[in-house]
């Protein structure tokens, strides 16, 4: 069986799309259409526009694939402009609020006219990542009404076009993590980008989803320093999160950086 040519492809998705009411989901599917079109001719892709493959209408998103030679202009052009259209919808009198997920990935996928067009792992690993529970805390953590768009790519494409210089964008915009999705096997790098982050992700220092174990802190103390050396003491803490179980967008992040942050406990080891 011959290899198909590797192709992009974008998955874009809605957040909270089944909270809508069913007689107007499908109003949402034609402005993400409209929204995605306009955000594609803004980018100076038109061709991409014209020319989709394997175009599908998820209900509550699109998904797409396109010569891999525009991954470039996806990441640096598309992605900041479907926020900035995603911004002037979601500010315009009457409209109806609209957030969605955006993941690109790259891989061998046909795309010859025929009913397996589209379908291989790079499409695959597009939908998981999509739906990426860290990508969902990030959009959770920021602001509803400045970040209406945040994106994951997959660990081939920031290595290909990214790191090696063909993206405008700077490698330390993407935050690395480790793409996992609730109720699925799959596991795999990935990278986090949010055009305009805003609210939480701004927080510094970052929140990690979890607290590290109590053991991680006291064994980061200086030596010899007991925790619990009077009633009532305060210990001050170094604390490691690895940007890998964590996103820390307020950051420059890029490969495996590790951030170390402080907090305070007392004796019983509740956080101040």
């Amino acid at each position: 069986m011959p290899l198909p040519d590797h192709r992009g492809v974008v998955v874009l998705d809605q957040e909270a799309f089944t909270q809508q009411p069913g007689s107007i989901q499908a109003e949402f599917a034609t402005v993400i259409g409209e929204l995605t079109d306009e955000a594609l001719s803004r980018a100076g892709l038109e061709s991409v526009r014209e020319n989709k493959l394997f175009l599908r209408d998820n209900g509550d998103g699109f998904v797409f694939g396109c010569s891999p030679k525009h991954l470039p202009g996806l990441l640096d052009q598309f992605l900041p402009e479907l926020q900035a259209g995603l911004a002037r919808h979601n500010t315009t009198p009457g409209s109806r609020q609209l957030r969605l997920r955006a993941a690109i990935a790259c891989g061998p996928l046909p795309a010859e006219g025929g009913p397996s067009d589209g379908y291989g792992t790079a499409r695959n690993e597009a939908h998981r990542l999509v739906d990426a529970g860290m990508l969902k805390w990030a959009m959770a953590e920021a602001s509803p009404d400045a970040t209406h768009l945040g994106a994951i790519v997959s660990d081939r494409v920031y290595q290909d076009v990214v790191v090696a210089g063909y993206c405008a964008l700077h490698p330390d915009r993407f935050v690395k993590i480790t793409a996992t999705v609730p109720g699925k096997t799959f596991h795999a790098p990935a990278w986090i980008y949010v055009p305009a982050p805003s609210g939480g992700l701004l927080t510094l220092p970052p929140t990690p989803p979890c607290a590290p174990p109590e053991a991680a802190m006291t064994s980061l103390l200086p030596a010899g320093e007991d925790p619990a050396r009077a009633p009532g003491a305060r210990m001050r803490t170094n604390t490691v999160q690895d940007v890998g179980q964590g996103v820390a967008l307020a950051h420059s992040s890029t490969g495996d950086v590790t951030l170390s942050f402080t907090t305070t406990t007392d004796r019983e080891g509740q956080r101040q």
